[in-house]
């Protein structure tokens, strides 16, 4: 009974179930992990040598081997889910290729990995959470709807491109420091880390908020301790892979995918990341039709006038999440390629999103009425957003948004698949919504009787 009176429930249940209604594969970004993957399970070795083919973003070390230029998190920490999903393929189906290679992963074996890596616990962690609050029940839905709908990391947990994996290590480790469990929420990070570099650039924030609400250097302690085995793992990979725990993936990525950068300085890092952010690239990042927060997740701005909002939050919170996302956008925005691709969104912002949802619900009674409204108003357009998109692959020119996709759709007999799942989308929003009103209209007052 304490599940069903969870106001998060229908929200977890259509999260999951919308996870399977579009099965996306994720192009070569998501392939180069799973190339990474089969060559552990098939070939015995970290490198891709005889995968690399399967994907444009591979990286070639000094020693002349094929890696995925990915950070190592998605293979290392995936690597049983997908030793068990994988089986049938590897084992069942004895066809091999001249090179020795079972055929690849099949869409339906990659959504169930996708599904065991991020769709499940991330839901869970999401209910986990929500099952937190007390009383009302307006934030619980903010906050459901905000992490599992209304974000760009949400868009991507149903393919393996590791935005949704980093995503859900993120959130984890937030909660985890909410409740001073510094070892737990110091293996998280540093798991998010090993998923992604670009943690890299929230990591000095969440070092300094922990410092500064416990006065002490007793907790760094227990984040050093915690961090300890992701440490070990990130010094492991790449000095076999690239020979120096400093040497990352991304340095020897392959040379047509990377974009140059522009600084005046004529300095920068790898060719590919400026020492000092784009302005240009920094507005559209915010308020650009193309990628910008503004037009796929407008909630998430007011993270920014958060800041000096009094709240019961502990000390250093918004120094934490408020500073770890403009971290992100200074790295998002001083690198090459900041539209992250063919992307549906701000990808490089999103691991940290989620968690900055849950700081916004935890302080809804701070909120004044008319903030609030903003708030809700942000999340209803963020999953308008989501339900427009449903129907279509995660990849996405650097157009705006909003009108290519509905230019797709005009493109498109009525009876064609998206309209399928766009029909199924608004019915799934539209059960949820009654159920949510009917429970809290007679099941609740009788609970609280």
């Amino acid at each position: 009974m304490k599940i069903l009176r969870n106001p998060a429930l229908p929200w977890v249940l259509l999260f999951m179930v919308l996870s399977f209604v579009n099965i996306q594969i994720g192009g070569t970004n998501a392939v180069s992990r799973i190339a990474g993957l089969r060559a552990i399970t098939e070939g015995g070795t970290l490198n891709i040598d005889h995968y690399y083919t399967w994907s444009d973003d591979w990286a070639l070390a000094p020693s002349r081997h094929f890696y995925p230029n990915k950070a190592p998190g998605g293979v290392l920490l995936g690597l049983p889910a997908f030793a068990l999903v994988d089986f049938p393929t590897r084992w069942l189906d004895h066809t091999r290729d001249s090179f020795g290679r079972a055929p690849p992963p099949s869409p339906l074996e990659l959504t169930l990995f996708c599904f065991l890596m991020q769709v499940l616990p991330f839901a869970l962690l999401v209910f986990f959470l929500s099952s937190e609050f007390r009383g009302n029940p307006a934030p619980v839905h903010f906050f459901a709807l905000a992490a599992l709908f209304g974000n760009t990391a949400a868009l991507y947990m149903n393919t393996y491109f590791g935005h949704g994996l980093a995503a859900l290590l993120m959130l984890g480790c937030f909660a985890a420091w909410l409740r001073a469990r510094y070892a737990l929420s110091g293996a998280l990070i540093a798991a998010c880390l090993l998923t992604e570099y670009g943690t890299a650039f929230v990591l000095p924030f969440f070092l300094l908020a922990t410092l500064w609400r416990e006065r002490s250097v007793r907790p760094l302690v227990a984040v050093l301790l915690g961090s300890l085995p992701f440490a070990a793992l990130w010094i492991w990979y790449h000095q076999v892979a690239f020979g120096s725990p400093f040497a990352l993936a991304i340095k020897y990525s392959n040379p047509a995918m990377i974009t140059d950068i522009s600084d005046a300085s004529g300095t920068g890092i790898w060719g590919m990341l400026s020492f000092f952010p784009s302005p240009f690239a920094l507005q559209k990042l915010l308020f650009g039709p193309e990628r910008g927060l503004l037009f796929t997740q407008p909630w998430v701005l007011a993270a920014f006038p958060f800041v000096f909002f009094p709240t019961k939050l502990p000390r250093g919170t918004k120094l934490f999440l408020c500073g770890g996302l403009c971290g992100l956008l200074w790295m998002n925005a001083s690198i090459g390629g900041w539209t992250g691709g063919f992307a549906l969104g701000p990808r490089y912002l999103s691991q940290i999103i989620p968690a900055i949802g849950l700081a916004f619900a935890l302080s809804w009674r701070e909120f004044s009425n008319p903030w609030k409204m903003l708030l809700t108003i942000g999340v209803a357009v963020s999953v308008a957003f989501r339900i427009l998109v449903l129907p279509f692959p995660v990849m996405a020119a650097s157009v705006n948004l909003w009108a290519l996709h509905f230019y797709l759709y005009s493109l498109l007999p009525w009876t064609a698949a998206p309209y399928r799942h766009l029909t199924l989308a608004i019915t799934g929003f539209a059960v949820c919504g009654a159920w949510t009103w009917a429970w809290q209209k007679w099941v609740t007052p009788v609970n609280e009787a």
